[in-house]
């Protein structure tokens, strides 16, 4: 049951706001109330419903200012952490699984095919992760990610065409294969928080962070 609540909220039939009633769900799916709780809590914890004292459960939303200022700086830590540890683990490896990955991905814009756009999306992130073998990055990675799914379901659609995002994770890729630490940073940075903050709507974020425009040199 929860997989199929997760999906819609994905997929946007579910806005952020709506209420999600027990009495309903357990007629939609002819199942007790215990199965409608654990399905909730599931969510809940990852982040895509919200559940407050005597009004109930609603699908969770995350303001511009909150996404900016939290949510994509931590996804950025991480993927910059977990990019350095990944390539000195087996570069040549994850490099080639990534091609195949981007591949997948081009395919499903060409076919107009948005959801398979989207998860191949998640999937290059998450094997980055995967790749660095580091446990705590990604059990953090694990907690955020389905906020960061529903994030990319959200902004995508957004873009001017569908291949812009294949076309993004393939710059992504070139710097990944150019190992250069400065262009990654850089990259990184761009496509994690300055991309989705190119996407959001006027209002969205009240204070949209400045963009910096020169970066301390490492040693």
């Amino acid at each position: 049951m929860a997989e199929v609540v997760r999906a819609a909220i994905l997929s946007g039939e579910l806005v952020p706001g709506f209420q999600l009633k027990q009495d309903e769900l357990r007629a939609e799916f002819g199942v007790s109330p215990t199965p409608i709780r654990e399905a909730l809590r599931q969510l809940e914890s990852e982040g895509l419903v919200t559940h407050y004292p005597n009004r109930g459960a609603f699908v969770a939303s995350v303001s511009g200012d909150e996404l900016l200022g939290v949510l994509l700086p931590v996804r950025l830590i991480l993927e910059r952490y977990a990019v350095t540890k990944a390539l000195s683990e087996g570069g040549a490896d994850l490099l080639e699984e990534l091609g195949h990955v981007v591949t997948v991905m081009q395919e499903a814009a060409a076919n107009g095919e948005r959801g398979a756009v989207y998860e191949a999306d998640v999937a290059f992130h998450e094997l980055l992760v995967v790749s660095s073998g580091a446990p705590h990055t990604l059990q953090l990675w694990r907690a955020v990610q389905p906020r960061i799914r529903v994030l990319m379901y959200q902004l995508g659609p957004r873009h001017r065409t569908l291949d812009e995002i294949p076309a993004e994770h393939l710059e992504l890729l070139e710097a990944l294969k150019r190992n250069d630490p400065d262009q990654l940073d850089r990259v990184f940075e761009s496509h994690i928080v300055w991309d989705s903050a190119r996407w959001l709507k006027p209002g969205e974020a009240e204070a949209r962070p400045r963009r910096r425009t020169t970066r301390a040199r490492r040693p």
